[in-house]
């Protein structure tokens, strides 16, 4: 069968849409390198949708191969995405279902509009003309865009640590099966299609698969907020608790400098005493006695920011008690840079992985070490705690050891915050150690 002008001007129309809309929503989140990536990418989608078509044209639609034929080409267009961008499998098998179903969408509306006009369909696929395809794509075009960049962008890039993203999938998946089963033999059907009283069908068709795409991702959207408000209630709780210790700390070092200072004459008159009998080595030992009562207790800490202190303090203590190492050392040179929020979100999340791990080990040396330094507009944050074990990553997310395949939601915290200030993060882990390095840039108000 030859291939005519408006076969080409079809296929090249569903490629050039959806990789204009693909490429406008992700361009930023295609791994380097970049060119290499997209290169690929486009080379894979362009042959995909070349050998789909084909295989449409040359079996026809009514022929058993052709449910196949898309089956088969959808599975293999479905890890395009995984090869190119900067997300986990599920989502990229997400992103693109939802395209698949674009395309078919376009294809199947495009049947009944020109069966609408002429009354009837060519006798042979080939001979499908080419301005309902570009019609309708022409006017699906701008709602399409808008759902790729305002919906589904952000749904992706708010609940990647979810581990809903290894099932969600399947919902445009089974859409596509569906399609390829049912929709795709009756209504584009090139001899016998249903005829007028059916043609209401496709149009429900699209608007109940891409309503409950918009109602799915919206779900999502919402569990992530969900999430990351328990998070920051869980760290609000924690700074509340830090402060009433440090509060408690700070009235007992009163009361007891207090105390001092009204014995401060008693012990002016025994180091006289001292003096007076030439006991130069018991005054010595009196003076330090006397010293370890006065001198502020090793444990309090002074960052300059009170948030930051109650966090500090929370997990100082927490470790201690539960015997590991801890020490800290913060340097600011003013104000902090980026909020106290934000502040206490890194540092908590990483205080409180550090603990939990040093906590599993059942032997070793459990320490933790943090240096908050702050140097005009640059913060930087490093973190160091002793652990027994492997570091489980999947798709370049940290997994929770608390549940088995759960996404970390506390390193994906931590990233956010530190993205949100054009920072940089670095991780080292080699079975003993584990180290965080993160550099935050900030505006001074």
């Amino acid at each position: 069968m030859n291939i005519t002008l408006s076969f080409v001007i079809n296929t090249a129309t569903y490629v050039v849409a959806i990789v204009v809309v693909l490429y406008r929503t992700f361009k930023d989140k295609i791994m380097k390198p970049f060119w290499k990536r997209l290169i690929m990418a486009l080379s894979a989608f362009a042959l995909v949708a070349l050998v789909g078509s084909a295989g449409f044209s040359y079996f026809g639609p009514g022929s058993y191969v052709q449910p196949f034929i898309t089956l088969v080409t959808s599975m293999c267009g479905f890890f395009i995405p995984y090869i190119v961008l900067d997300y986990n499998l599920g989502q990229c098998l997400f992103i693109s279902g939802i395209v698949k179903c674009y395309a078919d969408d376009i294809a199947l509306i495009a049947t009944v509009f020109y069966y609408f006009v002429s009354d009837e369909l060519p006798d042979f696929y080939m001979e499908f003309p080419a301005w309902p395809i570009l019609s309708i794509t022409i006017v699906s075009f701008p709602f399409i865009m808008r759902f790729f960049t305002r919906l589904m962008r952000p749904a992706l890039d708010c609940s990647g640590f979810l581990a809903s993203w290894s099932y969600t999938w399947l919902v445009p998946f089974m859409a596509n099966v569906m399609y390829a089963l049912y929709m795709q033999p009756v209504f584009t059907e090139i001899t016998e299609f249903p005829g007028r009283e059916f043609s209401f069908v496709p149009f429900l068709w699209v608007i109940l698969t891409f309503s409950s795409f918009c109602i799915l991702l919206k779900a999502l959207i919402g569990q992530s907020s969900a999430v990351r408000l328990q998070e920051e209630l869980h760290i609000s709780e924690i700074q509340m608790t830090g402060q009433q210790k440090q509060l408690e700390h700070l009235q007992d070092y009163i009361e007891e400098t207090a105390k001092s200072r009204h014995d401060m004459r008693h012990h002016f008159l025994a180091m006289k005493g001292f003096e007076a009998n030439k006991d130069y080595e018991g005054l010595a030992g009196y003076l330090s006695e006397c010293l370890s009562v006065i001198d502020r207790q090793e444990a309090d800490i002074c960052t300059g920011n009170t948030a930051l202190d109650a966090v500090l303090g929370y997990y100082r203590n927490m470790a201690e008690e539960a015997g590991i190492e801890v020490r800290i050392d913060a340097e600011m040179d003013g104000p902090l840079i980026i909020s106290d929020t934000d502040i206490c979100i890194i540092v908590g999340n990483l205080m409180e992985n550090a603990c939990e791990a040093c906590e599993r080990m059942e032997e070793g040396r459990k320490y933790i070490t943090v240096n908050i330094h702050q140097k005009g507009n640059i913060l930087i944050i490093m973190t160091e705690n002793s652990y027994r074990g492997i570091v489980r990553k999947q798709d370049n997310v940290f997994l929770s050891s608390k549940a088995k395949m759960r996404k970390g939601i506390g390193i994906t915290s931590v990233l956010d915050v530190t993205k949100k200030h054009q920072g940089i993060p670095k991780f080292e882990y080699d079975g003993k150690i584990f180290k965080v390095w993160l550099l935050l840039n900030g505006n001074r108000k």
